[in-house]
């Protein structure tokens, strides 16, 4: 997956997942978490916009990195949320950030 910037600035970057599932998703997420580390520093929020599918930070209000994950559409949102957010708690532990956020809707 690569990221691709909407303007010449630089202020909006969005990611097209192919991942077909939870585990296809893990290094997407990952590299979305290095992403929002590189831009946003030590703390930020990750949000799943369940209805976009999309998973966005640094903050929902003020969004630098969008992964489109059309797959989301077609899974179990009672049983895809929690699995997401421990992902992205393993990968904030793994790159050895605590002050991350994660939130859906």
């Amino acid at each position: 997956m690569e990221w691709q910037a909407t303007d010449q600035f630089g202020n909006l970057f969005i990611g097209e997942s192919d991942a077909e599932s939870v585990e296809e998703l893990e290094p997407h997420v990952a590299q979305l978490v290095a992403a929002l580390h590189e831009r946003a520093g030590e703390t930020f929020r990750i949000h799943l916009d369940w209805g976009y599918r999309e998973i966005c930070g640094p903050d929902p209000d003020s969004v630098s990195h969008v992964l489109r994950v059309p797959w989301l559409g077609r899974a179990d949102r009672g049983e895809v949320v929690p699995l997401i957010g421990r992902m992205v708690g393993a990968a904030c532990e793994a790159q050895g950030l605590g002050s991350v956020t994660f939130t859906s809707e």
